[in-house]
C-alpha cells in the first residue's frame, strides 16, 4: 500500500495544475482527474473503518453515478455547464464536508495525511472558479431565458443533457448569488432548492423544516414576500402545532403583500441608471443570441452563395454572403478536422485567461468579466496549420498578411461569452511603441469546433447570428473605406450553452492594404455613426 501511494504521488506531480478553470472548458478534465483520485482515497478510508461508513458510502455512490454518466463521453459531460458547476461545487465545498465527517474518528489520521499530500499536487478550483461557474449559470439562464427548474434538472433549451442538481446544489448556488448581491437570481434558486428538499423522503422531518425556516429569513430580508409566505405555509401544513410561532410571521407577510411593500434588498439594489446590461443594445444582443431578432426577409433576398476561385491553387472557396453592407461572409469547409484539432492541441498547454485592451487607452490589456475565455497567440510561421490559416485569409481577401497580428486560438469556458464590442480601435487608442500598422481593417474567425448549443457570433445592429461550423471562416471589414470605424460591426460571442467552443482569431491591420481597399477621399462614416453611442 505504501509503495502504491508513493507511485501515485509521483504521477500526481505530472497532473498538478494551478490554472484558472471556469474561463475555459479545456482544463476541466484535470478537475475530473482530481476527483477520481480523491474518490479512490476516500474509498480506501471507508474500507478501513466501520464507523461512519454508511454515511460516507452514500456520498461516494452519489458521485459514482456522476462518473458513470460521464463514462460514455467525458468531453460531453464536462462541456455541460450544470455538470461543470456541480463538479466545481463538489471540489470547492463538498469534499471539505467529507473531511470534516471523519475528523472525530480515531482512524482518520492516515486519510487526512494523504489528503494533505494530495492537495499539494492535484488541481483544485479556486474561489474565483466557483464564483465564475455560478455566474455562468445565471448568465445562461438570463440570456436564453431558461427555466430554473429545467436548468436544475439538467435540461438546456428543452434538451436533457446531464444529471439533475440536488437541493444542496441549488441552495449553495443561491447562497453564493446572495453573497454576490444578485438577489434577482437568488430567489428562484432558493425556491428550487426548497422544492427539491420537500420532495425528498426526509423532506417532512423536523431538521428539514428547520432548514426551510432559515431560508424564509433569506426571502424576508430580500423582500421576496410571496416566496417567504409560500415556504411558511408549507412548513405549517406539515407541523401546524409544533410551528405555531410561524402564524405571526404569516400574518405579517400577508399584510406586506396586501400593502404592496417594496422594502428589502431586491428593491434597494436596483441597477444603476446607465447600466449597460439594462440598455436596449444589450437586450438586442440577447435577442439575437436567442434567435428572436434576425435580418428581414427583404434584406436577405439579395444574398448569394457562390464559389470563389483560389489565387493560390487551393480548392474554390464556398462563399456564403451573410450581409452586404457592411460585408460579412462565411466560407465553408476551409480547413479540415485534422488542422482544427492540431491547432487545439498546440494551444492547450499555453492557453491563459483572455484579455481586452484597457479602456484607459494606455495600450495595455487586462482580464474582464465580460469576456470569459482562455487563449494563446502564435506567429503564423509556427507550423503548417497556422501557415494554412494565414494563406487562406490572404488568398480569399487579397489583404497583405504581413500586417496581421499573431493568430489567437481561444477556448470558451463555462457559459463562455464575450459581450458586444468592436475589434477596431477607437480614435483615442494609444498604440504601443513601435506599432505603426494602424487600425484593424478586417477580422477573420475560424471555427475550430462545432458547438452543440449557443456560442454563436452575434451582430446586434445587423441583426445577425452566425452559428459556429467547424472548419469554416467568418470574415468582415471593421473599417469604412475612409479608415473610420464602422460602428455597425459591433459583435459578440453568445454564451456557450452546451459544448466546447474553439476558435482562431485573425486580425489584419490597415497598413499597406491600399491596393485591395483604396482609401476613400470622403469619410462616409455617417451611415454608422448612429451606432457609436447606441442605447
Amino acid at each position: 500500500m505504501l509503495l502504491a501511494k508513493c507511485v501515485l504521488l509521483l504521477v500526481l506531480q505530472v497532473l498538478s495544475c494551478r490554472g484558472e478553470f471556469f474561463s475555459s472548458t479545456s482544463g476541466l478534465e484535470k478537475l475530473f482527474e482530481t476527483e477520481v483520485v480523491l474518490l479512490a482515497e476516500l474509498q480506501n478510508y471507508v474500507n478501513e473503518i466501520n464507523q461512519h461508513a454508511e454515511a460516507l458510502q452514500s456520498e461516494i455512490d452519489a458521485i459514482r453515478v456522476e462518473h458513470l454518466n460521464a463514462a460514455d463521453g467525458i468531453d460531453d459531460y464536462l462541456n455541460n455547464p450544470v455538470n461543470a458547476f456541480r463538479l466545481i461545487k463538489r471540489l470547492h465545498s463538498d469534499w471539505e464536508t467529507f473531511e470534516g465527517s471523519v475528523t472525530a474518528d480515531s482512524s482518520r489520521s492516515n486519510y487526512l495525511d494523504t489528503m494533505a499530500r494530495l492537495k499539494e499536487n492535484l488541481s483544485f478550483p479556486s474561489q474565483d472558479d466557483f464564483v465564475g461557474s455560478a455566474i455562468a449559470l445565471t448568465r445562461l439562464q438570463q440570456t436564453y431565458q431558461l427555466d430554473v427548474a429545467e436548468l436544475a434538472s439538467g435540461i438546456l433549451n428543452g434538451v436533457k443533457y446531464g444529471t439533475a442538481m440536488s437541493w444542496q446544489d441549488c441552495f449553495v448556488l443561491g447562497q453564493h448569488l446572495y453573497a454576490l448581491r444578485d438577489y434577482n437570481h437568488t430567489v428562484p434558486w432558493l425556491q428550487q432548492s426548497m422544492q427539491l428538499l420537500g420532495e425528498q423522503s426526509y423532506g417532512s422531518e423536523s431538521a428539514s423544516l428547520d432548514f426551510m425556516e432559515a431560508v424564509v429569513e433569506y426571502h424576508r430580508e430580500m423582500g421576496a414576500h410571496e416566496s417567504a409566505l409560500s415556504l411558511v405555509n408549507h412548513v405549517l401544513s406539515i407541523e401546524p402545532d409544533q410551528r405555531s410561532h410561524l402564524l405571526e410571521a404569516r400574518q405579517q407577510l400577508e399584510e406586506l403583500i396586501t400593502d404592496g411593500d417594496k422594502n428589502g434588498l431586491l428593491h434597494l439594489t436596483a441597477r444603476r441608471p446607465g447600466d449597460y446590461h439594462e440598455s436596449r443594445e444589450f437586450r438586442m444582443y440577447e435577442q439575437v443570441c436567442r434567435g428572436e431578432l434576425a435580418p428581414l426577409s427583404s434584406k436577405q433576398r439579395s444574398l448569394r452563395c457562390r464559389l470563389r476561385k483560389s489565387r493560390l491553387g487551393y480548392a474554390p472557396f464556398k462563399l456564403e454572403e451573410l450581409h452586404l453592407d457592411p460585408l460579412v461572409v462565411q466560407l465553408h469547409q476551409v480547413i479540415g478536422s485534422n488542422d482544427s484539432e492540431s491547432l487545439q492541441k498546440t494551444a492547450r498547454p499555453r492557453i491563459k485567461r483572455s484579455t481586452v485592451y484597457s479602456l484607459g487607452g494606455n495600450g495595455g490589456s487586462t482580464a474582464a468579466a465580460f469576456r470569459t475565455s482562455q487563449g494563446a497567440s502564435f506567429n503564423y510561421s509556427r507550423n503548417a496549420a497556422t501557415k494554412l490559416l494565414s494563406h487562406h485569409v490572404g488568398d480569399f481577401s487579397g489583404l497583405n498578411m504581413d500586417y496581421a497580428e499573431d493568430l489567437q486560438v481561444a477556448n470558451y469556458g463555462i457559459g463562455g461569452h464575450y459581450e458586444p464590442h468592436w475589434d477596431s480601435f477607437p480614435e483615442n487608442h494609444i498604440y504601443q511603441e513601435g506599432d505603426l500598422h494602424g487600425n484593424r481593417i478586417a477580422t477573420g474567425i475560424y471555427y475550430l469546433s462545432d458547438v452543440e448549443a449557443g456560442g454563436g457570433t452575434a451582430f446586434p445592429f445587423l441583426p445577425l447570428l452566425v452559428t459556429p461550423e467547424k472548419g469554416s471562416l467568418l470574415f468582415w471589414y471593421n473599417l469604412h473605406p475612409s479608415g473610420d470605424q464602422d460602428f455597425r460591426t459591433k459583435h459578440a460571442a453568445c454564451p456557450v450553452l452546451q459544448g466546447s467552443k474553439w476558435i482562431a482569431n485573425v486580425w489584419i491591420r490597415e497598413r499597406n492594404q491600399d491596393n485591395v481597399r483604396p482609401c476613400d477621399l470622403e469619410r462616409g462614416q455617417e451611415i454608422s455613426l448612429h451606432y457609436r453611442d447606441f442605447d
